[in-house]
């Protein structure tokens, strides 16, 4: 899962940091090309309580992702750089920030 988390983190960066920094406005394209890796990173988190978190802890991890899944699938249905970006940003890097900061904790 770190790895993916990696990979996801750099796709994130890619996106976000184009459209910010380079004026990329291919934000949903690039988005929908990320879908898959997105969908498996996700999926994860939505097997159940496998971490061992305290039930309220885990519903509300569970809530977030599929609420930031609902997001992703909303920007793309409508057109939605702003939202995609949102989502990318403030939903998805939070869910790939989980194992990021296990992997910096250990370096």
């Amino acid at each position: 899962m770190e790895e993916k988390a990696k990979t996801l983190w750099r796709i994130i960066d890619t996106i976000c940091g184009g459209y910010h920094i380079y004026k990329d406005e291919n934000v949903l394209e690039k988005a929908k090309k990320a879908a898959e890796p997105i969908q498996e990173y996700c999926s994860f988190f939505l097997q159940g309580n496998i971490f061992g978190m305290e039930e309220k802890a885990y519903q509300e991890l569970y809530c977030f992702v599929v609420q930031t899944l609902e997001d992703f699938v909303e920007a793309i249905t409508q057109e939605d750089t702003i939202l995609m970006l949102d989502t990318l940003d403030y939903g998805l890097r939070e869910i790939v920030y989980i194992y990021r900061e296990n992997d910096e904790a250990t370096a």
